[in-house]
């Protein structure tokens, strides 16, 4: 059996599609992350996967309590974390805040297994421009697939600066 020109060129063509369809959804909706380390103990473990959101981002509705994907501003690593405070929002002996505020546009992140994080307890505050996506679900382990906790204990949220 032998493969024509045209049905080289169509496969050829549905490849392309394909290709851009994935990149597409990966630069304005979302992606799959695999997950390594400890930081995150015991909400994420190593080798979770977990689907993630940019819209949410996107569109500024990301909240205290989220856990979102943060460019590392020390290195081009993407980092899981919780945002814990939120621009304006006090923060008691944290040396890398001589005013004790969250700046302006940015959010303090940290991880859920605090003796074994590196977050914003050592490298500050990080600029909002670097969050990029939301975990929304945790597809693997099937034993652990579900809905991510993004506010296992905050309450709703009230903006302080707002009052």
């Amino acid at each position: 059996m032998t493969i024509g020109k045209s049905s080289f060129w169509r496969t050829v063509r549905r490849c392309v599609y394909v290709y851009c369809g994935v990149q597409a959804v990966g630069s304005h909706i979302g992606e799959l992350l695999y997950c390594t380390g400890v930081s995150m103990h015991p909400t994420i473990l190593d080798g979770d996967l977990i689907i993630a959101e940019r819209l949410s981002v996107k569109l500024g509705n990301v909240h205290r309590g989220d856990i979102v994907g943060v460019l590392s501003p020390t290195d081009a690593n993407l980092i899981c974390k919780r945002i814990t405070h939120k621009q304006l929002d006090r923060i008691y002996d944290c040396e890398l805040l001589p005013k004790g505020r969250v700046p302006r546009g940015h959010s303090f992140v940290q991880g859920d297994n605090t003796m074994s994080s590196t977050d914003s307890r050592t490298f500050g505050p990080v600029p909002d421009g670097l969050v990029e996506v939301r975990l929304i679900l945790r597809i693997w382990p099937l034993n652990r697939f579900g809905w991510m906790s993004n506010h296992w204990f905050w309450e709703k949220e009230e903006e302080p600066h707002s009052r």
